[in-house]
């Protein structure tokens, strides 16, 4: 059987105990008898969404349907704790806009001051001998090797 056809398979059938503290024996075994059958349903599907289009179609999904419409009567719903999702407020939002602008309005007003700095520490790194000419080497080495052609 292809894996997402199991994959399938298997969430339909979690959804279940995912969802409901199922302790009636009598629904368990219906539960399993179902599922018997749609993984034999699923063996003979070539990949997920033949599985999906056939099943949608199949009378084994109405009588999921109805299973789950049974147990979602007769089995009590398990409590799901959620995490809470902090919502922004709108003041937030605002604060966060201020923020990026000011960070914005910060870049862009030392950028200048920040060039010639750089710009400084790289003309004395040129007059060091050494290095210098290291860097004028590295200068020439990689204008050059933009012309090599490449092999693919």
């Amino acid at each position: 059987m292809n894996e997402l056809v199991k994959a399938s398979i298997d969430s339909r059938h979690q959804s279940f105990f995912a969802a409901y503290d199922i302790k009636d024996e009598n629904i368990l075994k219906k539960i399993e008898e179902l599922f018997k059958r749609i993984e034999e349903f699923g063996a003979g599907c070539i990949d997920s969404a033949d599985f999906e289009m056939k099943f949608a179609s199949s009378p084994l999904n109405q009588e999921y349907i109805d299973l789950f419409t049974l147990v979602a009567q007769t089995s009590e719903a398990k409590t799901i704790e959620h995490t809470e999702n902090h919502v922004k407020s709108d003041a937030e939002y605002l604060a966060d806009e201020v923020a990026s602008d000011v960070r914005y309005v910060a870049d862009d007003l030392t950028m200048p001051a920040r060039r010639k700095a750089r710009q400084e520490v790289y003309d004395k790194a040129r007059d060091i001998p050494v290095l210098g000419e290291a860097m004028t080497a590295k200068q020439h080495f990689d204008f050059f090797s933009r012309f090599k052609k490449h092999k693919d």
